[in-house]
């Protein structure tokens, strides 16, 4: 949101405030100003906080607003799947081909880590849900290292360097 939006932003918060019988003081108010206006367009902002006034009891945080933001985003199940669908074109014609892509970039660096697509390709089908657990927790923690990144808005060194050492992490404890 820009500068602009305030007074728009303003009314929304203070209007649902007064539905849920809650007061804010003038700090809350530039709390919940500088949670959201860096990364919300005032349009998103309000599309979410009109579902979030049906569908919540009590007044919600910023983080509410980030959860269902979140809640749009696929799954690492979903993203597994694209993942098996994508490894089937890795082995057609009898040999394996290395340009394979789900055409999702987490996706696509989740399996990087679990071995690429060849690996999931030549996995035998009741073997599947090892390397999906794999999956799912190098793709969670590269979602979680992307939030983190877009919320500590660091360089695009300074976050690769957290995301690979993030993965050495979980590398290291898996092969415990």
């Amino acid at each position: 949101m820009i500068a602009a939006d305030r007074g728009a932003f303003l009314d929304i918060v203070l209007g649902y405030a007064e539905l849920k019988g809650k007061q804010l003081s003038v700090p809350a108010l530039e709390l919940w100003w500088n949670a959201m206006s860096p990364d919300w367009s005032i349009k998103e902002f309000r599309q979410k906080a009109n579902h979030l006034v049906r569908t919540l009891p009590f007044m919600p945080s910023p983080a509410d607003f980030e959860n269902l933001r979140k809640a749009g985003r696929p799954t690492a199940g979903e993203a597994f799947a694209q993942a098996v669908e994508a490894s089937k074109s890795c082995a057609q014609g009898g040999y394996f081909r290395d340009n394979v892509t789900s055409g999702d970039p987490l996706t696509d660096r989740a399996v990087r880590a679990i071995g690429g697509y060849r690996v999931i390709a030549m996995s035998e089908v009741d073997k599947l849900h090892f390397l999906e657990r794999r999956f799912t927790e190098h793709y969670e923690t590269i979602q979680d290292a992307g939030d983190a990144r877009e919320a500590l808005q660091l360089t695009r060194y300074e976050a690769g360097e957290l995301t690979e050492q993030i993965l050495r992490e979980i590398t290291q404890e898996t092969h415990r």
